[in-house]
Order: structure tokens, then sequence, then C-alpha cells
């Protein structure tokens, strides 16, 4: 059974300190900071043990967002060439240049529609702005990517579902990858609908 503990370190500040089930003999203890209040800590520690108890937890990785479409577009497998010509293409023009440097497990809705934002306004050769059409294929490419990292149990959820309502709560969208981006006539016209209602 997992357990934890909460820490004062400044005046909006945590330490949350969490023992983890192992596989060995040993134990594993992760630690957290957390800022905000005290509840906001219960709620962050709360998460993690019942992850943790679930089976969900991931362990904590560095990955980049560049790096992984990189590492998977260097040996892909099962795509056709001309189909890994263009993923590539769209990686390297769209997504890595904006959100490459970005840790895999801290991706989050607003990095994502940034992103759209500044592909819309300039993300094309020159500083031209792209059509909705382009960034939809970026956008396509980078939730097919976050759906392997997340069925390879590198993050927990999927940002790029994930939008803010007009009330400031988060919601998430039941799209997936086939209604996403199979019906691209409808979807191209609404996306910045989609992204920014």
């Amino acid at each position: 059974m997992s357990r934890g503990s909460i820490q004062r370190r400044g005046r909006h500040s945590w330490r949350i300190k969490v023992d983890l089930p192992s596989t060995n003999s040993g134990r594993q203890t992760r630690h957290l900071t957390v800022r905000g209040t005290r509840r906001d800590a219960e709620r962050e520690l709360a998460r993690l043990v019942n992850a943790a108890h679930d089976g969900s937890l991931v362990a904590p990785s560095k990955l980049t967002i560049g790096a992984y479409l990189q590492a998977w577009l260097a040996n892909p497998h099962g795509l056709a060439n001309k189909t890994v010509t263009r993923y590539r293409q769209l990686a390297n023009y769209q997504i890595i240049p904006h959100l490459g440097m970005v840790p895999l497990q801290q991706l989050r809705p607003a990095h994502i529609v940034d992103w759209h934002a500044k592909l819309l306004a300039g993300g094309g050769v020159g500083g031209q702005a792209l059509s909705a059409r382009s960034v939809f294929h970026a956008h396509c490419l980078l939730h097919h990517a976050l759906e392997r990292a997340l069925r390879s149990e590198i993050i927990t959820r999927m940002p790029s579902d994930r939008r803010e309502s007009k009330r400031g709560r988060s919601r998430f969208s039941r799209l997936t990858r086939s209604r996403l981006c199979s019906r691209r006539s409808s979807t191209i016209r609404s996306i910045r609908w989609w992204w920014w209602r």
C-alpha cells in the first residue's frame, strides 16, 4: 500500500513524499514540490497514491516531444515511405520548432492552443501564415504520436483531446484520431471553432 506525507517548504510551497510499492524487496520514494495551498498538496498526494494503487503511475521522464518524434520517425514500423516523408516534414517544420523542447509528460492543452495560434499566424516558410489544413495535418501527427506514447505508458493522459470550456473549467473531448483525422473537409473548416469555442 502506498503512503505519503506533506511538509511545508516555503510560504506557498509544499514537499510531497510518496512511498511506492516496489517489485523487489526495497521500496521506492518519490518527492514532488507543489506550489499553492496545503489543500492543493493534499489533492496531489491523493492523486499520486491512487495512481500508484491503480498501477497507472508512470515513471517521471524528461523525454521531450522533439526527441520522441525523432526517435519514432527514425525507425517507423508499418508506415509507407511517402507517409514517413510527410510525417518528417510536419515534425521538422511545424511541431519540433514550436513544441520540441517541451517535456512529453508536461504537455498541456494550453501549449497546443498556443501552438495552433502560432502556426496560423506565421508558422510557414518565411513567417507566412499556414492554412487551416496544414495546421490540421500537424495536429493529426501530434495526436498520433501522443496516442503511441499513451499506449507505451510514457504519458497518462491525452493533452490533445483536452480543452478549456468557456467557463474556464477543463473538460475532455471524446474525439478519437479516426474521427479527428478521417473527416478532413468538415474538420478542417471547424478546427478554429473546435479549439477556440
